[in-house]
C-alpha cells in the first residue's frame, strides 16, 4: 500500500523586495510522516512554514494538503493544518484549559472529551486549570501543541517546539508527536537547531541553506549504515594536522579539545596514517566518525551553492 501524500509544495519561491527569502522549493510529506527541517538562522525555515500554514500568502507556486491549495478559502482546508510558530498566544486570564475549551467552540471542532485526552497524553494535567499568565515556557509550549492539535488536522507544523525546555517536557513533546504520527496517524514538520532531537524523532529531513533546498536524508540510514569515511584524529598539534589535511583537500572540523574530523572520501585510513607518519605528524588516536545529521549540517554550511 503507498502511503497517501499529505504536505506537497511545489516550486515554492518567496520575494522580500529583491532577496529571496525562499528559491525555488520543492518538498513532500507522507501521511503519518514526521519530517524535519534544518537550516542556519534566516535560512528560511520560519518563511516555509508559515507559508504551509497560510500566514504568507504572497508568493509565487503552490502549497497542498490532502491535494487542495492552501489559498483556497473553504473553511474545510482551514482545518487540514495545526501549528505552533514562534510563541504561543492565549488569553492570559483564562485557564489553559478555558483557553482550549474556548479555541475549541470558536473552530468548531473538538468537544472536552477530546481536550481531556490531549491533556492526560500532554501530561499537562497538574497545571491546566492554572491562569495562562502564570505559566512557564514549557508549560506555554505544551499547552500550544494541545491547541494545535484540536479537531485533529491532518497537518502539524511546528517551529523550534522543544527550543530552551528541560529534558523531561523535551521527552513529553517527543513521545506525543510519536504517537500522533503512529496512533493519529498525523503528518508532522519540525524545525529545530537541536540535531539530536531532529534525528530522534524524524522519518526524514530536509536542509535549507539560502532559501534552497539543498539535501534530503534519511536518519535511519546513518543507523543501518554506520560506516562512512569521517575519521577522528587526535593530535597535540591541531593546526599541523589541518594544514596536512587541506593540502589534500579533505574537508575537517574541529570535534573539541585537540580531535579533528576529516572527511577522507577517496582516501583509505591506511594511506593517511601512512602519510602522517612520513610527515612526522604525532597522531595519538583515530578512530571512524559515524555518520550524523550534525555531521551533514557541518557539510552543507561549508559547501557553496551553484546556481
Amino acid at each position: 500500500m503507498i502511503d497517501k501524500e499529505v504536505l506537497r509544495i511545489n516550486n515554492v519561491t518567496k520575494l522580500y523586495g529583491n532577496q529571496k527569502a525562499l528559491d525555488n522549493v520543492t518538498i513532500s510529506v507522507k501521511e503519518g510522516e514526521v519530517a524535519g527541517l534544518i537550516g542556519p538562522n534566516g535560512a528560511g525555515k520560519s518563511t516555509l512554514m508559515k507559508i504551509i500554514v497560510g500566514l504568507i500568502r504572497n508568493y509565487e507556486g503552490n502549497v497542498f494538503i490532502e491535494g487542495e491549495n492552501v489559498l483556497s478559502e473553504t473553511n474545510k482546508n482551514k482545518k487540514r493544518a495545526g501549528c505552533v510558530i514562534e510563541n504561543p498566544g492565549f488569553y492570559p486570564e483564562l485557564s489553559g484549559y478555558d483557553n482550549l475549551l474556548y479555541f475549541s467552540k470558536i473552530s468548531g471542532c473538538s468537544g472536552k472529551e477530546d481536550i481531556d485526552n490531549i491533556i492526560n497524553l500532554l501530561g499537562i494535567k497538574d497545571f491546566v486549570h492554572k491562569k495562562a499568565r502564570k505559566y512557564s515556557l514549557g508549560m506555554k509550549q505544551r499547552l500550544g501543541l494541545a491547541q494545535a492539535v484540536l479537531g485533529n488536522p491532518k497537518l502539524l507544523v511546528l517551529d523550534e517546539p522543544t527550543n530552551g525546555l528541560d529534558p523531561n517536557v523535551i521527552l513529553n513533546i517527543r513521545e506525543f508527536i510519536k504517537y500522533l504520527s503512529e496512533e493519529k496517524r498525523i503528518s508532522v514538520i519540525i524545525s529545530s537547531h537541536i540535531l539530536t532531537e531532529i534525528e530522534l524523532m524524524c522519518k526524514k529531513v530536509f536542509f535549507i541553506k539560502n532559501g534552497i533546498i539543498v539535501d534530503e536524508v534519511r536518519p535511519a540510514d546513518n543507523l543501518q549504515n554506520p560506516e562512512g569515511s569521517c575519521f577522528v584524529f587526535e593530535t597535540d598539534n591541531i593546526r599541523e594536522l589541518k594544514d596536512f589535511f587541506k593540502a589534500k583537500n579533505i574537508y575537517t572540523s574541529i570535534h573539541g579539545k585537540g580531535k579533528v574530523i576529516a572527511d577522507l572520501k577517496e582516501y583509505s585510513i591506511r594511506e593517511i596514517l601512512s602519510m602522517l607518519l612520513e610527515n612526522n605528524i604525532n597522531i595519538l588516536g583515530t578512530y571512524r566518525q559515524k555518520a550524523s545529521l550534525e555531521k551533514r549540517f557541518i557539510e552543507i554550511m561549508e559547501e557553496n551553492i551553484i546556481e
